[in-house]
């Protein structure tokens, strides 16, 4: 859903940062080291193409039903978007190497939990107080005042589709994330 997924980009690279960080304190740079390239392949190549996957594949679910149909979607926006979700990625690394640099373990760690803990909200709760509901309906039900049937999106193309984009987002993401934290807490 376009609303938490900013913030689940700036968490999740947040997290990354904070696992590698007995190793990025060795780098001279937030940008220029494997481990920044890590977040940024790993943005480009399977969070980002997972946005516009379902934005394309299931417009109204995926704007929590702001747009109706792909022709109510700007061109203009659906680029600024995906540049966005990119680039709050990089924010939630940058920030996080900010204060891991200056030895600020917590409010490293809380780069990753606020953001994280506001995606949920807004799935949860959204900006209007139904989040819940524009998450549970996938299509034109939304907008057709149509009974919520909550088995129904477990029945659904979304509910599955999540599945497995969700599985090909968070694999290589947890082995990124194992590896740069036993890379980071190895005996030396």
């Amino acid at each position: 859903m376009l609303q938490p997924d900013i913030f689940f980009a700036y968490g999740l690279s947040s997290g990354l940062a904070v696992v590698a960080r007995k190793k990025l304190a060795e780098e001279k740079s937030p940008f220029l080291n494997k481990y920044f390239l890590g977040v940024a392949v790993w943005l480009a190549v399977f969070y980002v193409p997972q946005v516009i996957y379902l934005l394309f594949s299931f417009p109204a679910w995926e704007s929590m039903h702001v747009f109706r149909s792909l022709q109510d979607i700007p061109p203009w926006f659906a680029g600024l978007y995906f540049a966005a979700v990119m680039l709050m990625g990089f924010l939630g690394w940058y920030v996080t190497y900010y204060f891991l640099v200056r030895g600020r373990i917590a409010a490293a760690m809380a780069q990753a939990g606020w953001s994280l803990a506001a995606a949920t909200l807004m799935v949860f709760v959204g900006w209007d107080g139904t989040g819940l509901s524009r998450l549970l309906y996938t299509g034109n039900e939304w907008t057709s005042s149509l009974p919520l049937d909550i088995a129904g999106f477990f029945k659904s193309p979304v509910f599955f589709t999540l599945l497995w984009l969700e599985a090909l987002v968070l694999i290589p993401y947890n082995a990124m994330l194992i590896r740069w934290f036993r890379q980071s807490f190895a005996a030396k």
